[in-house]
């Protein structure tokens, strides 16, 4: 019977396992950059919020966003008042629009999983955000 060698470089001829933590997160940078003091900041960033008038392009979102918001409360009620029908779901059809959606939100979690884990095979450097992202 053998045995695995324990010696990573003797396992592995031509590896070299990089290091992934060689920035001191002891140190952190500046927060606030070519700002005298943090009353400016504050004035800054109260600007938007306590200003005359919102800019038109502000208006203009806020309508978009009613009459998407209007438009799915009339799809709701068609949906209430018509029935499950409307997704595609008869009696012939098995697969309507709810189960193929749920199918592809579990497709996509899989991905983001299959993506964390094979940046990890390969021992990527600048794979943490991603996977934050893939596996959240």
């Amino acid at each position: 019977m053998s045995s695995l060698p324990v010696n990573r470089q003797t396992a592995l001829p031509g590896f070299q396992e990089t290091d992934n933590t060689a920035e001191n997160p002891g140190v952190r940078a500046p927060l606030v950059l070519n700002m005298d003091r943090f009353g400016q900041v504050t004035r800054q960033v109260c600007q938007v919020a306590e200003s005359k008038k919102p800019p038109f392009a502000w208006d203009a979102a806020v309508a978009v966003s009613l009459a998407l918001v209007g438009l799915l409360g009339f799809c709701v009620n068609y949906l209430i008042f018509t029935g499950v029908g409307v997704w595609g779901l008869n009696n012939p059809v098995m697969w309507a629009f709810d189960i193929t959606n749920f199918v592809f939100w579990v497709g996509i979690g899989h991905a983001g999983t299959l993506i964390s884990a094979i940046l990890f095979l390969f021992r990527q450097k600048w794979r943490t955000g991603i996977n934050r992202f893939a596996e959240a």
